[in-house]
């Protein structure tokens, strides 16, 4: 059996999508597949992988579904691609999509590859168009994050198998949990993205209706750049005693937020909210939006509202602030249910699995 796995991933940015891959390609049993990525710039994600061991190839990645790209771009790729492969004497039978957007370039060099092909869905604003325009449904394998989307998906796509699965976080990325101060905290980090989708702007929405309400003085800092009004307003003109801080993109994420006493995920929606599991992994209370697996792992309704609903965080983010000496964070049961529910070990089972059922097909090489 030819056990070599070429794995896609165009952008490289510490985010969601790249950790979790990182995380698998970390795993003994992803690494038995010999593994090799294709990314189209250098970045945090390819300097992990270098960290690791595992070659990396750079080649641009078009705009696979502009006209141009599909005429011309792909197939150029396409043909760049299989020849640095080639080089490097690298033969996959399998190569994989880590997301939709990853899907029609990655088929185009299988193509050329003779390879089987596996994608993971993971983005939670996949649009049904989306699966097809990116011919997600012509891949050999093809799996979601959580149960939610791995539903969706198979509603669209109902002749075909779509496998649920779920990330992971291993075992050293625990920390016991931080001790309580005395006093509730003045400075607050929430987590995300300046996208609409992940919140911010109900968090501000929520800042200013608690102001209404005599809300101490605090600062929240954002890990992000600050948004364009007109991309996503968060309307911070009317706070008057709360100040926003935009730290920008944070490659040490467990060390930035063992610096806070609590943090806010105000996301509106999510297939699985790693950061999330990274904050409480760490250690560190979360008040976190009902998205993702979060359901499954913070026993403590006090530690959750609602996505999308500014009335419910102000509610919840003054009740914490307000009874902050009584307040069970739920970190430690929230850690055994990490452990018990959402370990990369799992993950990286699945993903085995399904690269062994792949490789023992016709067309694998």
């Amino acid at each position: 059996m030819n056990k070599r796995v070429l794995f896609f991933q165009g952008r490289t940015h510490r985010a969601g999508a790249q950790t979790c891959l990182a995380r698998l390609l970390r795993h003994e049993q992803a690494l038995a597949w010999n593994p090799v990525v294709l990314s189209s710039k250098p970045g945090w994600f390819t300097e992990e992988c270098g960290r690791l061991g595992i070659p990396v190839l750079l080649e641009e990645f078009p705009s696979s579904r502009s006209l141009s790209g599909r005429l011309f771009g792909n197939e150029a790729f396409a043909k760049r691609a299989a020849s640095a492969l080639q080089v490097q004497n690298f033969s996959p039978s399998i190569v994989f999509a880590n997301d939709h957007q990853e899907g029609i370039l990655a088929l185009s060099l299988a193509g050329r590859l003779q390879a089987r092909t596996a994608i993971l869905l993971r983005s939670p604003g996949m649009r049904r168009e989306d699966y097809f325009k990116y011919r997600c449904n012509e891949f050999d394998h093809v799996s979601a994050i959580g149960d939610e989307l791995t539903e969706r998906v198979q509603a669209w796509d109902p002749g075909k198998t779509i496998h649920a699965a779920y990330d992971g976080v291993f075992e050293d990325e625990f920390l016991e949990p931080k001790p309580k101060p005395a006093a509730a905290p003045s400075k607050i980090l929430a987590i995300g993205s300046p996208l609409d989708w992940k919140g911010w702007a109900d968090l501000t929405e929520a800042l200013h209706i608690l102001e209404s309400d005599a809300l101490p003085n605090l600062q929240i800092d954002f890990t992000g750049t600050m948004p364009l009004p007109g991309d996503n307003d968060l309307k911070l003109g009317r706070l008057k005693n709360v100040v926003c801080n935009f730290i920008g993109r944070v490659e040490k994420f467990r060390e930035l937020v063992r610096g806070y006493d609590l943090v806010v995920n105000p996301s509106r929606m999510e297939t699985f909210g790693m950061a999330a599991i990274e904050v409480l992994a760490a250690g560190v209370p979360l008040l976190s939006s009902k998205t993702g697996v979060m359901e499954d792992v913070q026993t403590n309704p006090a530690m959750l509202f609602e996505p999308e609903n500014p009335e419910s965080l102000a509610q919840a983010l003054r009740s914490v602030l307000e009874r902050w000496s009584d307040t069970d964070f739920g970190v430690a049961s929230a850690q055994r249910n990490i452990r018990r529910k959402f370990m990369i070990d799992h993950a990286a089972a699945a993903l085995d699995a399904a690269f062994e059922s792949l490789a023992g097909k016709p067309g694998a090489g």
